[in-house]
């Protein structure tokens, strides 16, 4: 809903719509997951709009302020777990992966998918969501402050902070901000217990900033742990089915 609480849907569709005649200026959604929506009707209905490509995102969370379904579900981190948002995206990339490919309706990106599946392949990721490549983004504030990813505010007030600004500071100095140098360090910047994981590679931890514990910090699995290994061993095995194999 908007600030006056009625519906945003109708508003957000046509400017999408807008978009889709446009398709130079259409970089494409991003749909944060809703576990009271079915997946493939989601998933149709943002196809509806014509976009060049989607991507869905788990809910800002973290240990202290887990999702509330994770919460009110699994307190703590005992495993096994239920996974209700792996099985969420799971079905999301079977609706996705088994869309026919024909003029009237694109095979649309979804840049997690794809980039779990290159993963899956070898090759290195290009989201902060999954994988191990270094993080290659800061922000740089309206004020000229540098900062970290903004996704970062949900852990705690100031995350993202650096203390550095344009007027006097260059990029390679943030770049040595131990803050953003720890995210240069791929698998050794893991929680021990991610090293150990056998998707880890694919996985990366997943999102920094779900990984947030209070006094800890961010050297902790993510808080969708359970969910991130639920959907990268089904997108293997439907792979493992088209291709013969995923080593």
């Amino acid at each position: 809903v908007d600030r006056t609480g009625r519906p945003a849907w109708p508003a957000a569709r046509a400017a999408a719509v807008r978009l889709a005649a446009r398709p130079a200026t259409y970089a494409g959604i991003l749909c944060t997951i809703d576990l009271d929506t079915d997946p493939r009707d989601v998933y149709h209905s943002l196809l509806d709009l014509g976009p060049p490509g989607v991507d869905f995102l788990l809910p800002h969370g973290n240990w202290q302020r887990p999702p509330h379904r994770l919460a009110r579900e699994t307190p703590g981190r005992h495993r096994p777990r239920p996974t209700p948002y792996g099985d969420w995206l799971a079905t999301a990339f079977d609706a996705w992966w088994d869309m026919p490919q024909d003029a009237s309706r694109r095979h649309t990106r979804i840049r997690l998918f794809q980039e779990i599946a290159a993963l899956l392949l070898g090759a290195p990721s290009g989201a902060e969501a999954v994988g191990l490549s270094p993080m290659a983004a800061v922000v740089v504030e309206t004020d000229g402050a540098i900062e970290q990813v903004d996704s970062l505010k949900s852990a705690y007030d100031g995350a993202p902070e650096t203390g550095l600004d344009v007027f006097r500071d260059s990029f390679d100095r943030a770049l040595r901000h131990p803050g953003i140098a720890a995210r240069q360090l791929g698998e050794r910047a893991l929680a021990e217990e991610c090293r150990g994981c056998p998707v880890r590679r694919v996985c990366g931890g997943g999102n920094y900033a779900h990984r947030y514990a209070p006094g800890t910090g961010f050297l902790h699995p993510s808080v969708y742990c359970a969910d991130l290994e639920r959907l990268i061993r089904h997108v293997a095995h439907r792979l493992s089915r088209t291709t013969g194999g995923v080593g």
